[in-house]
């Protein structure tokens, strides 16, 4: 197969997002591979900001036994903060955490300015068919994986009503950077 991972990575995200608007990266905070994240303005839709990393799936981790993840957040805002955010959290928590579905991720404070929420949950890309979500690259499979972001106070309430039924609730909107939180 010709091209380095980042070649084929880059060539998936050009004829799946098209051309990014802007990449920002940043180092990990273990000392691993640098974090790229490749920024799409009006995308998927116009008024929403997405972005994908690169830089996460080089690592191995045991829990990932059907592709190593690449993360994307959506959001209905042109806030550059968001991608910005996602990077951040990556960054910090690669090497530490799992990256699967179900995970979540809080920060003190809250995720951008624009937003009340302090935590992410992790789960499974809404913004493609699944099998264009997974790239074969040189020496392993990328999945796209999403962030959704929460609020802390919600976290009891997904650990009561589980994955599927946090995500099902009504009051999730996915995309919404000022959805209040969830009450049961």
């Amino acid at each position: 197969m010709p091209g380095s991972n980042a070649e084929l990575f880059l060539e998936y995200l050009d004829n799946t997002f098209g051309k990014e608007d802007q990449i920002l990266s940043e180092q990990a905070e273990d000392g691993g591979p640098k974090i790229a994240m490749f920024v799409y303005r009006e995308c998927p839709e116009p008024g929403m900001v997405t972005g994908v990393t690169f830089g996460l799936s080089h690592r191995a981790h045991p829990d990932w036994k059907f592709g190593r993840p690449e993360m994307v957040i959506s959001m209905e805002s042109e806030s550059l903060d968001w991608p910005s955010a996602a990077l951040g959290l990556t960054a910090y928590f690669a090497g530490k955490k799992r990256f699967c579905y179900g995970d979540v991720f809080t920060v003190d404070g809250t995720l951008t300015s624009e937003t009340e929420m302090d935590g992410v949950l992790i789960f499974a890309q809404s913004l493609l068919d699944p099998e264009a979500a997974t790239v074969q690259l040189r020496d392993y499979r990328a999945t796209l994986y999403q962030y959704y972001p929460i609020h802390s106070a919600e976290i009891p309430i997904y650990e009561k009503l589980g994955l599927e039924g946090f995500w099902n609730h009504p009051e999730f909107g996915m995309y919404d950077p000022k959805r209040k939180p969830i009450k049961e």
